[in-house]
Parts: structure tokens; C-alpha cells; sequence
């Protein structure tokens, strides 16, 4: 068993025995927390998703939304695109509707992508918590209490 640092969206930041852990804020806003991992072979590649640790080698089913805004890229790229194409009188044939179209017909959508159950086989949902819902939120009570640390006063 392994004490791991796990960031509220469920990657880990820090693996160490158990007794080893370094002090962190564990406040009600805290966007990390120490919690107890049962596998011994864990490591930063990990995710833990909804309470459940996923590791590296898990076919993961990716959300085809998320695939679409990293393969659009970064939107002020997408503006610049955008305006060149526009001031070169390329509106509808340049390469932001290029890079958008390509987009579209490599990555399908999300609800055309679910409509399939084969997508699916094998395959193990992951959930990027946000702040509102910490994936820590998912473990039994008994792994989220965090070590004692003496008084630093």
C-alpha cells in the first residue's frame, strides 16, 4: 500500500510509503490531498477517476469533446488562422476551415461515437474531476484522512 499526492482532477503528483508524506494544505479548498492507494506498483502515470485507480497500461475510453479541442488547438492560434484567412479573402477555403474540417472528419462526434457500444469494449471511462467534485470524493472516508504531522509552532 502506498500513500499517493492526488490533485483534485485525480492525477498524482507524489508516490511514497506509507509514513513518508510531507505536509501539505489540507483545507476544505484544498486542490490536493494525500490518499491511500492499494497498489503497491502505482506511479505518477496513474489517474484516479470516480475511486478508481487507473493505470497507465487501462484502455481508457477519451471523451471525443476534449479529443476535438486538443486537436483544434489553442484558440488564439485558431484566431490568428482565422484572421489571416479573412484578410486574405479566404473565408470558406482557407486554413482555419481547413484545420476545423479535418478535425471533423478525423475525430467523430461525441454522440455519434456513444450511438456504437463497441467503442467502448475493454475499455475504462475517465473523469477529469474539476474543484467542485475532487476525485478524492470517491474513496471511502478511512483514505482521505491525511497524516499527523507534528506542530511546526
Amino acid at each position: 500500500m502506498k500513500r499517493v499526492l492526488v490533485d483534485y482532477r485525480g492525477l498524482i503528483n507524489e508516490v511514497v510509503e506509507v509514513g513518508a508524506e510531507f505536509p501539505v494544505y489540507d483545507g476544505p479548498d484544498s486542490t490536493i490531498k494525500w490518499v491511500l492507494c492499494p497498489h503497491d506498483d502505482v506511479t505518477t502515470l496513474w489517474h484516479l477517476s470516480e475511486g478508481q485507480w487507473v493505470s497507465p497500461e487501462t484502455k481508457i475510453d477519451y471523451d471525443q469533446n476534449m479529443k476535438r479541442k486538443i486537436a483544434y488547438g489553442d484558440i488564439g492560434d485558431q484566431l490568428d488562422m482565422l484572421y489571416k484567412d479573412i484578410k486574405s479573402g479566404h473565408l470558406t477555403d482557407g486554413e482555419w476551415v481547413a484545420n476545423v474540417d479535418r478535425v471533423k472528419t478525423e475525430i467523430e462526434s461525441q454522440s455519434s461515437y456513444e450511438a456504437n457500444p463497441a467503442n467502448f469494449e475493454g475499455k475504462v471511462k475517465i473523469k477529469i474531476h474539476d474543484a467542485s467534485d475532487p476525485s478524492w470524493n470517491y474513496l471511502p472516508n478511512s483514505d482521505i484522512t491525511p497524516p499527523e504531522f507534528p506542530n511546526d509552532n
